[in-house]
């Protein structure tokens, strides 16, 4: 497993959702807008296409957040997508100034994860995830079960997107965690993220968690209410 957690370009991602299409539309939905934080990981910026095709895994995520699943369905929507940047490490350059502007100490060397300095003071605390190499073998990452592999096409090119869950350690899954990475036709890493919901788009979460602590209390009672009470010996 690798480990990754530091101060990286964020965005926020938001989902204006009209109608679910197709088998998912009773999905349940806090609201209209769903939101989702986008932290980058490598050492390159992530391009408009990059934060785009998220929306194609948006709801598949959601998914799973609220049933489980391991399965992450493609879920489709009428809607509206758009994202803001929170922060990001490397320099805005103009188009016509990039020509001969040295290029970002980020960005001078190879295509990797990033690693922040450890005095970046970062609060975000090392979380693991499967191993996703910057040069994959694709049928090798189909093999961790761990991993859920789907191929998408974007922008006229052949994707492969794994999904991977996060840890906290090597046996606890963190839950609204998820690792996204898309690889080309080659192996070559397109893009890695980490993504997170908001706050406010879990709270269909907590109701059912809620409604499911409530259920088993109520069997439970029922249980012990049909159960006749044993009788006691005789002195």
């Amino acid at each position: 497993m690798s480990s990754a957690g530091s101060s990286r370009e964020k965005h926020l991602l938001t989902a204006c959702i009209l109608s679910v299409k197709g088998a998912y539309v009773d999905l349940p939905l806090p609201s209209h807008v769903l939101q989702m934080f986008v932290t980058n990981l490598r050492n390159r910026p992530l391009s408009t296409t990059n934060i785009d095709s998220i929306r194609e895994s948006f709801l598949s995520l959601y998914h799973n957040l609220i049933t489980g699943s391991k399965e992450y369905p493609s879920i489709q929507y009428y809607g509206f997508f758009h994202s803001r940047e929170l922060s990001t490490p490397f320099p805005h350059i103009p188009l016509e100034r990039r020509e001969n502007r040295a290029p970002c100490p980020l960005t001078a060397g190879p295509s990797g994860l990033m690693v922040p300095p450890a005095r970046s003071g970062s609060s975000l605390q090392t979380v693991l995830t499967p191993n996703l190499p910057e040069k994959a073998d694709l049928t090798a990452l189909k093999t961790d079960r761990r991993n859920c592999v789907c191929n998408l096409e974007l922008d006229g090119r052949a994707v492969t997107r794994v999904i991977s869950p996060v840890y906290r350690s090597e046996n606890i899954e963190l839950k609204n965690r998820w690792r996204l990475t898309d690889y080309n036709a080659d192996g070559h890493t397109l893009m890695s993220v980490f993504c997170r919901f908001h706050k406010d788009s879990t709270q269909c979460l907590k109701t059912q968690n809620k409604r499911g602590k409530r259920k088993a209390a109520e069997e439970e009672s029922t249980s012990s209410t049909l159960t006749p009470p044993k009788k006691l010996p005789r002195l």
